[in-house]
């Protein structure tokens, strides 16, 4: 299983019924998702996140149970996520990947971080940093992110 993700309709769709969804999907074609990670990385990312990065856990804080239970985030929360996400990502870069194994406390298996650490060092060429690790999943959030932004729309989480 994967988490996707995709810029929601304006705030208040959870809410609507069918005329309302027939009225905007007429003039709006539905955003596809786009592929983030697998669920279990996706776990494994917000973990490292809150535990390696001060500024990114303290913002995140808010928003975790709808990032862990894949809720959609408004129009004001995906701006939020987006501050989070930056900080977190400064921070991260500024770690060694090997954090991860000695901050895991069994959250994720040994070789599951060794085969994410081997694969960000086959990629770059040396050892990677934390932010390195997860550039990818960081590259995915901000495209789709930057898109709701834009639009003054949130994100919505599922595979559309």
């Amino acid at each position: 299983m994967s988490v996707f993700i995709s810029v929601a309709p304006p705030d208040g769709f959870t809410k609507w019924g069918d005329p309302e969804w027939e009225r905007w999907l007429r003039d709006h074609p539905w955003e596809a998702a786009e592929r983030v990670c697998s669920r279990g990385d996706w776990a494994i990312f917000l973990y490292q996140v809150r535990l390696n990065s001060a500024g990114g856990k303290k913002s995140l804080g808010p928003l975790l149970e709808s990032l862990i239970n894949e809720r959609p985030l408004t129009a004001q929360e995906a701006e939020e996520l987006r501050g989070a996400l930056d900080k977190a990502h400064d921070e991260l870069d500024k770690k060694p990947a090997a954090e991860m194994r000695r901050a895991n406390d069994h959250f994720a298996s040994a070789e599951d971080l060794e085969a994410m650490i081997a694969a960000a060092r086959s990629r770059l060429g040396r050892e990677p940093t934390l932010g390195e690790v997860w550039a990818g999943v960081f590259d995915q959030l901000s495209r789709v992110l930057d898109r709701a932004i834009e639009q003054k729309r949130g994100i919505y989480f599922g595979n559309v």
